[in-house]
């Protein structure tokens, strides 16, 4: 009754709004805030709710098949392997034909932070993802509070003005809707795992190295219209080919050359798979 009139309504209680954020630690420095990914601790009823309003969203994309296939990130039956084995037998495969590949590694700065409200809901309704639904989901995300719990010690509350909540089960999948119209601006092919994307094109000229600058180009000025934000510095090239001469180009990233560019000449499978699992 608690959840068919909060969806009715299109209003949750102030608890389910509230999270408790622990840190948890990714790699680097320990001292280092940035080497942490906050997770928010929220209402274990509320995620009750999340679980039905995502089964739901999930049935309707499915239905439509709305979400890209280039994304495999919380999503049933793909994971990171099968990502990584796709790419690496459509690769392979260019390989063992003579083809290059370059690839450019892309790294969003906080994306789970960044995703504006109001644009996700733009994009909600986009896809057909309206009415009651749309006005809880609204509800989930306005007028959130959030407070750091470090050994027992908790910060001040403060508000919580943009992003999708890391630790929620609505969350995750929110981001994969805003994300999902990316691959679409691109001529060239697109991997997505979550917010880790890579952008690649088979390269048999310096026409297609123009290509995928311009695509690059492109995915720029998507970031800039959705308010999300590449990181240049964690951003990479990878040249993929068997060729001693390969066509080497110089792809610059919101006036920063080279991003972190790096070359492999590949002889083995063997190599290759230990590349692209050090990409992902």
């Amino acid at each position: 009754m608690i959840f068919q009139k909060s969806l009715d309504e299109g209003n949750i209680p102030n608890d389910w709004r509230t999270a408790n954020v622990t840190a948890i630690f990714k790699k680097g420095e320990r001292y280092k805030a940035s080497n942490y990914r906050p997770v928010s601790l929220t209402s274990l009823c509320c995620k009750v709710q999340e679980h039905i309003i995502v089964s739901s969203i999930l049935k309707h994309l499915d239905a439509h098949q709305i979400l890209t296939d280039c994304q495999h990130g919380f999503r049933a039956r793909r994971s990171c392997e099968t990502q990584l084995l796709t790419l690496a037998h459509e690769l392979l495969s260019s390989l063992d034909v003579g083809y290059q590949h370059d690839l450019i590694i892309l790294d969003f700065s906080k994306a789970f932070d960044r995703v504006p409200h109001e644009r996700l809901l733009k994009k909600l309704d986009h896809y057909g993802i309206r009415d009651s639904t749309q006005g809880w989901i609204k509800a989930f995300l306005s007028n959130r509070t959030q407070q750091v719990i470090v050994e027992g010690a908790t910060s001040d509350t403060v508000p919580v003005i943009s992003g999708v909540p890391q630790g929620t089960v609505l969350g995750p999948l929110l981001f994969l809707i805003f994300i999902n119209d990316l691959p679409n601006c691109v001529q060239s092919r697109i991997r997505l795992f979550a917010d880790d994307c890579i952008l690649y094109r088979n390269i048999r000229s310096n026409e297609d190295t123009i290509v995928l600058q311009d695509d690059l180009n492109k995915l720029a000025d998507w970031e800039q219209k959705w308010g999300m934000d590449f990181h240049p510095d964690k951003c990479s090239t990878l040249h993929v080919t068997r060729s001693r001469t390969p066509i080497l180009q110089d792809y610059i990233l919101k006036g920063q050359t080279n991003i972190g560019s790096f070359i492999k000449i590949l002889g083995s499978g063997t190599t290759f798979r230990h590349v692209l699992e050090e990409s992902y």
